[in-house]
């Protein structure tokens, strides 16, 4: 068991610097900064060409439709404990790609999240997203992904380079002991979740680094076991996820907002978030969401850019 006075780990929110400042669930978690949008006037027939090319799942085109709202269930917290310590035992029989079988981790994803400030919230068009990362040392990495500006004058897919990305080892490299992994989170906090409490740094920083790596099973364990002893958590019954697969979420509330991991209720296999208000706010009634993700895939390969076989 290592020694919580391993040296420091990279934060994660290194990561999300350089690989994911894109990501629209920055969005959410500073609802004050609205984004700056950039207007690119392209004809009716090539927009359309374009969203066909980068397979969007939703049209950007299409009018500001209804806030997404989702009924506000009583949550569990009794079953969250017995939950994530069963979660903690199914993932350490699993299987972890074995060393040297490709220098990046590939995750493919799809997601929607509100924007903010100006009235009730409401998702963007649903989007799928790739992202590979460096598996065992610094380098370069790759995000794809269209990019919205709704109507149909924005429609512009976005293929960047993440230049010097922290590793996916490196951020996986957490205490196998969960007290001392909850106890690094809690030390982070600054880092990792800023305006947040330190219950809920954690809770964000955990579902982090569910989303968007590749854990070995020994960290999954330990991160299942770590979100366990996070006051407040509490268990939610027939989610949805991004991709419509219902599972069983393990849930965290904070102020007038609940963040959601989402898993299969029978193989405990991650699926993805979903993140909505529980109170009324000025953007929206009780169950308007805020941002919902599918994990589509996750593989290990060769080559920067290449996408794993089905």
């Amino acid at each position: 068991m290592r020694e919580f006075s391993a040296p420091p780990v990279p934060a994660l929110p290194a990561l999300r610097r350089q690989a994911l400042r894109h990501h629209l669930l920055a969005e959410v978690r500073r609802p004050g900064r609205r984004p700056r949008r950039v207007r690119v006037l392209v004809p009716v027939a090539a927009a359309l060409a374009v969203v066909v090319a980068v397979g969007v799942v939703a049209q950007p085109w299409a009018p500001r439709s209804a806030p997404l709202v989702v009924p506000v269930v009583q949550g569990e917290r009794v079953g969250a404990t017995l939950l994530l310590n069963r979660m903690a035992v199914a993932a350490a029989d699993k299987p972890m790609p074995p060393p040297g079988e490709g220098g990046y981790v590939y995750i493919k994803s799809r997601g929607a999240f509100a924007e903010l400030g100006d009235g009730p919230a409401r998702l963007r068009p649903v989007h799928e997203r790739e992202i590979w990362i460096p598996r065992d040392e610094r380098g370069d990495g790759l995000l794809r992904q269209p990019f919205f500006d709704a109507p149909i004058v924005g429609v512009i897919p976005e293929n960047e380079t993440l230049t010097d990305v922290t590793p996916n080892a490196a951020l996986v490299d957490l205490p196998d002991d969960p007290d001392a992994l909850l106890a690094k989170l809690y030390g982070e906090r600054e880092d990792r979740g800023r305006g947040t409490s330190r219950d809920g740094a954690a809770f964000t920083a955990i579902g982090d680094i569910l989303r968007e790596s590749l854990v070995p099973p020994r960290t999954s364990a330990a991160l299942y076991r770590a979100a366990a002893k996070i006051p407040g958590v509490e268990v939610v019954r027939g989610v949805t996820d991004a991709a419509g697969r219902r599972g069983i979420a393990v849930a965290h509330t904070e102020r007038s907002r609940r963040d959601e991991w989402i898993f299969d209720e029978r193989t405990f296999d991650y699926l993805g978030e979903r993140s909505y208000l529980v109170a009324d706010t000025a953007d929206g009634p009780p169950g308007t969401v805020l941002g919902t993700t599918a994990v589509l895939q996750r593989a290990v390969v060769a080559q920067l850019g290449q996408r794993p076989q089905r």
